[in-house]
């Protein structure tokens, strides 16, 4: 269901460039710069997975589980942004993506909560 010069790909590609800048935002501003990655523990979505899924955060893994976890929200935040752009009422689009953003940041953080929490067991 592509249609060149239509919708479909426009929506594509917005999807692609925000994605994009976000997850880049992320790593400049957060996974390169020490003094603000070893604040990230502290964070909701963190202290989320520590509970629920008992993901224990060393400084080992708080790389690789900073860099799932901006990978989820980038993502997250991309789908989000392509749901309200397809409405030509701002409103009515965040109205619209607020229930299938929350079922993504519930599914995509019980993956990464399995994920690293049954690595940190074997």
């Amino acid at each position: 269901m592509i249609f060149f010069g239509g919708i479909v790909i426009k929506e594509l590609v917005l999807f692609i460039l925000v994605f994009v800048l976000v997850y880049l935002f992320y790593v400049v501003f957060v996974l390169m710069r020490k003094n603000v990655l070893k604040k990230f523990p502290d964070g909701l979505n963190v202290m989320y997975l520590r509970k629920k899924y008992n993901v224990k955060i060393t400084d080992k893994n708080i790389k690789k589980i900073a860099n799932s976890v901006f990978l989820a929200n980038s993502f997250i935040l991309s789908t989000a942004v392509s749901i309200v752009s397809c409405f030509k009422s701002f409103i009515i689009g965040i109205l619209v993506s607020i229930i299938p953003i929350i079922l993504m940041i519930l599914i995509i953080y019980h993956f990464i909560g399995i994920h690293y929490g049954t690595r940190r067991n074997k």
